[in-house]
């Protein structure tokens, strides 16, 4: 699988949105602070790979076609399929991190069998581009997920935690 590194921190305040191209959804950052959240921006799958390492979001919202940067994929994946669609790694590293399906939207102009697919394999939603009212939906449906009263990274990190958090418990406040 190669190496995995769980965030310290848990912030429900803030939303990571992947897109090399934010001059085209300014839309969706304003809807997302007129809900109270903060956003997170990066351009490419490198810059999202290294902001889910340092904070686990609320929320991830990520476009297939961004630029890799410098990161090299540490685990195996359906390599043409990822590399047409590079978005994908980061998805796929965010859920490995043990952040729940329901708060990770792909969204792309694309919309195939083989994205189709991988979104069902990953257990992730998947929004077109320019459909306003779907991601206001999807945000939405973020935003009633409930917060976690501890910090809990991922189900295999929680027994191996388990002995920890009653020595030392992290409260996360709505």
């Amino acid at each position: 699988m190669g190496t995995l590194k769980l965030p310290n921190k848990y912030d429900p305040t803030r939303l990571l949105l992947v897109d090399d191209e934010p001059e085209y959804i300014y839309w969706l950052i304003d809807y997302i602070k007129a809900k109270g959240l903060e956003v997170t921006l990066a351009t490419n799958v490198a810059e999202a790979i290294a902001a889910a390492d340092e904070t686990q979001f609320r929320g991830y919202i990520i476009d297939l076609n961004i630029p890799i940067g410098a990161w090299k994929p540490a685990f195996s994946v359906p390599e043409e399929l990822y590399e047409k669609y590079k978005g994908f790694y980061a998805i796929k590293y965010v859920r490995t991190q043990g952040n729940i399906g329901k708060n990770v939207i792909a969204y792309s102009a694309h919309y195939n069998g083989e994205i189709k697919s991988e979104i069902g394999t990953l257990y992730c939603d998947y929004i077109a581009k320019g459909r306003a009212e779907e991601f206001k939906t999807g945000i939405n449906e973020i935003l009633t997920c409930p917060l976690p009263e501890k910090l809990q990274l991922g189900s295999t990190r929680e027994k191996a935690t388990a002995k920890k958090a009653s020595k030392k418990t992290i409260a996360v406040k709505p």
